[in-house]
């Protein structure tokens, strides 16, 4: 049986270890205001997502980011909750 996360929720959590260990990445992350422009940013860091899947993943819970401590502007997951209005 293969228990590997699936391949969306790979790219979620890669995307906020990114975010999380590029200070560059993290200052325009934390500056977003749209989901267009946190989409864009995922793009120009090579993890091919868009705004419906960040949505759902979100919406599931399941990242390991999930419970990371901090408000949204120091928590990948609480921003992007707020940006995509999960």
């Amino acid at each position: 049986m293969d228990s590997s996360p699936p391949p969306l929720l790979d790219a979620l959590d890669h995307f906020c270890h990114q975010v999380e260990g590029d200070p560059e990445i993290e200052r325009t992350f934390y500056n977003a205001t749209t989901p267009e422009q946190i989409v864009a940013l995922a793009v120009e860091s090579g993890i091919l997502i868009d705004a419906d899947d960040f949505r759902a993943l979100l919406r599931s819970g399941s990242t390991e980011f999930w419970l990371v401590r901090g408000e949204d502007n120091t928590n990948p997951i609480a921003h992007l909750q707020r940006i995509f209005r999960v």
